[in-house]
């Protein structure tokens, strides 16, 4: 799940600027402001609830106390090429539009599209859960002029799948995957959709034990929801955060793990099936 493609095609327009621009309406705190967008209608409610749902997680205490909380252990993100490497509580800062030295952060309305066929479930539990499109972006809305002020998210229906057929563990993966490309549409720019939070691009990665930003969202947001509900204790918050995306490992999503852990079986990296 990479922003970088999506992010070169707007750098190659940083210096179309309209003669007259006119300034979006400035949605600031942490307040993504994401709709489904052109979805067939048998599938806009689930999409719009699971919108929702991941919007509601990103806003709430619970999702701020374990990011503090996880902070602890990862202080450190990767947020781009440009930045590099920040603390976990100034990205914070970031999330909610509070960091004085970029006073233009802002959420741009952003409309999430489907791609791919209905995904179907898999036999067994090695793999993904469903067959179907992993295809999972963030970018400037392609059909709007230049500078575009309105964003979308591009999002496979293997993930609409887990949102509305999965277990509570795939459910939490869909979530997980929605709260990561509403992440990247945090703008810098005030006066157009300019993704801040990037993914590592080729031949550049963060240093080992270091999460990427958009990742770190997610799977704190993926682990609160799975203690909010009870699937996991309090006090195995960490352990969680570990079984999805350990950056001593890997520093992105794994998953090929959310089929692993069905009815209570214990979320654990020890828990990992492999064919």
């Amino acid at each position: 799940m990479t922003a970088s493609a999506i992010f070169t095609l707007a750098a190659c327009s940083q210096d179309i600027i309209e003669d007259t621009p006119i300034p979006p309406k400035i949605n600031r705190g942490l307040d993504p402001q994401i709709f489904a967008g052109d979805i067939p209608p048998a599938e806009k409610a689930a999409v719009s609830k699971w919108i929702n749902e991941a919007v509601a997680l990103l806003k709430s205490p619970a999702f701020e106390t374990n990011f503090a909380r996880a902070s602890v252990h990862f202080p450190d993100v990767y947020v781009s090429k440009t930045e590099d490497i920040i603390s976990s509580s100034l990205l914070m800062k970031r999330l909610k539009t509070q960091d004085p030295r970029n006073p233009d952060l802002w959420w741009p309305k952003t409309f999430v599209v489907l791609d791919g066929e209905a995904a179907t479930r898999t036999q067994d539990r090695f793999g993904f859960g469903f067959e179907g499109s992993r295809k999972a972006t963030a970018g400037p809305h392609p059909k709007e002029p230049v500078p575009q002020k309105t964003g979308q998210i591009e999002i496979g229906r293997l993930h609409l799948a887990r949102y509305t057929q999965g277990d509570v563990v795939e459910k939490s993966c869909a979530l997980n995957t929605m709260v990561h490309e509403i992440s990247h549409t945090l703008s810098e720019k005030p006066d157009r959709y300019w993704m801040h939070i990037l993914d590592s691009q080729r031949g550049i990665t963060p240093p080992r034990g270091i999460f990427e930003a958009s990742y770190f969202i997610g799977i704190v947001a993926q682990c609160t929801y799975l203690e909010d509900v009870g699937r996991i204790d309090t006090a195995d918050f960490e352990t969680c955060l570990l079984t999805f995306s350990d950056p001593s490992l890997f520093s992105r999503f794994r998953s090929l793990a959310c089929d692993d852990f069905p009815d209570t079986k214990p979320i654990s990296p020890l828990g990992w099936l492999r064919p």
